[in-house]
């Protein structure tokens, strides 16, 4: 229950202005019984002033009710009770304070609060109702009653210009909030790809010692099983003794697929790197992969975004990327479904080109989604997996500058992503 409560209450207060602006409202209400009690005023607007804050504290009380009711209206609750203070602001000036008195002064706060909060536009509505209220303030039956219009000028101008300075402030700081949450999405992206890195280098290194001191063995392995198998159907062996030979012989041939594997993703290629058109090699891929989607039952949706920057890449090395995530996309729809292949710009600056493929198959498992990057996990061992077609995708892809990201649930289908530097000569 008390965990239920503290979460309502910083739901809706989710930024820090927005605390600010609760401690400036209290402070307000609290701030305005201690005046009524401590400066005199004539009985007519000691009962105003009264009347005036019992309204205001049980319309703040009404207010911050709403927010904590409906948190995700709270920018509208803000622009709304805009109206109501300008005109509790104008009701201290017109009848408590006096038009030629300091109570002006709210309608300054007013507009440098929600300058600084909404920006520059909205500030500007707020000192154009603020001057019409302050205005409206000096009127009594016979007319206008301003008796300095000097001074009535400089004060409205002085609340644009404070509408000005902070609603500038506000779009500054905004704008520099944006850039500083780019930067830490792509240092996050890089970090990432750093970790990737480091890891996959460390197991390069020790697989590729390892399978070049297997493949001896298991070349030997190999050989002489097939020729102990020819020897035993040459003198009549028993058949329970030559099938035993030949799980032998067939293992020997799956470790050294394995070992080739391995070797292959632990040495360092040199890529022949060259401007490329990554829908050109989407639809390379689909052209040799159609008829198996259609023999499957599976349907294919393209979304292939027109004038797509280049990309700087190796063909031969992306091209094996994609036959392995389409492949997997396939596998997980065994009974047909549905693909999508889709290119665009996942950034504002065309910096980054993104290809997503996504299915509608079985999906993947929380603690799976966590390892299918890893060496030798799979989740395919009764087709024949080894589980290196992730991780040597991952390799290629980070050679590449480039991130591949992956979202799943089991029975919702999987999204698949490669992000790669765009190229702009």
């Amino acid at each position: 229950m008390l965990n239920s409560l503290s979460l309502r209450w910083k739901q809706p207060l989710a930024e820090r202005v927005d605390f600010y602006f609760l401690a400036l409202r209290l402070f307000t209400v609290v701030g305005g019984w201690l005046w009524y009690l401590v400066v005199p005023y004539d009985p007519l607007r000691k009962e105003i002033l009264i009347w005036l804050l019992s309204l205001y504290s049980i319309y703040s009380c009404l207010l911050y009710a709403g927010i904590f009711r409906w948190p995700d209206a709270v920018r509208s609750f803000y622009l709304t009770t805009l109206a109501v203070d300008l005109i509790f602001a104008f009701t201290l000036v017109r009848y408590i304070g006096q038009v030629r008195g300091s109570y002006f002064l709210a309608f300054y706060l007013l507009v440098a609060v929600h300058s600084f909060y909404f920006g520059l536009k909205t500030g500007l509505a707020a000192a154009l109702l603020s001057s019409i209220f302050y205005l409206a303030a000096h009127l009594d039956r016979g007319g206008l009653s301003i008796a300095s219009w000097p001074d009535f000028a400089l004060r409205i101008i002085f609340l644009f210009l404070i509408t000005c300075s902070l609603g500038l402030l506000a779009e500054r700081e905004k704008k520099a909030r944006k850039i500083v949450e780019e930067l830490n999405q792509e240092l996050s992206r890089k970090n990432t790809i750093l970790e990737m890195t480091y890891r996959h280098l460390s197991i390069g290194k020790l697989i590729g010692e390892i399978s070049e001191s297997i493949n001896g063995p298991c070349g030997v392995m190999a050989i002489r099983a097939e020729v102990l198998m020819q020897e035993a159907r040459e003198r009549g062996f028993a058949q329970e003794f030559i099938s035993g030979l030949e799980v032998i012989h067939r293992s020997s041939h799956q470790l050294a697929q394995v070992t080739k594997a391995l070797s292959t993703l632990s040495k360092q290629k040199g890529f022949e790197m060259k401007p490329l058109d990554f829908n050109q090699l989407v639809e390379e891929n689909l052209l040799l992969m159609e008829r198996g989607l259609k023999e499957r039952g599976i349907k294919l949706e393209k979304r292939l975004m027109p004038r797509l920057p280049l990309i700087m890449g190796d063909p031969y090395e992306l091209k094996g990327v994609l036959i392995n995530l389409i492949s997997n996309a396939i596998d997980a729809l065994p009974h047909g479904g549905t693909i999508e292949i889709a290119t665009r710009l996942s950034s504002e600056d065309g910096g980054v080109v993104e290809c997503a493929i996504t299915d509608n198959g079985v999906g993947i498992s929380k603690d799976n989604l966590e390892r299918i990057f890893n060496p030798f996990f799979s989740t395919k061992h009764n087709t024949g997996g080894i589980g290196l077609g992730l991780s040597t995708s991952l390799s290629v892809i980070k050679k590449h500058n480039g991130l591949i990201s992956v979202k799943s649930s089991p029975g919702e289908g999987s999204f698949f992503s490669i992000s790669l530097p765009a190229h702009h000569p």
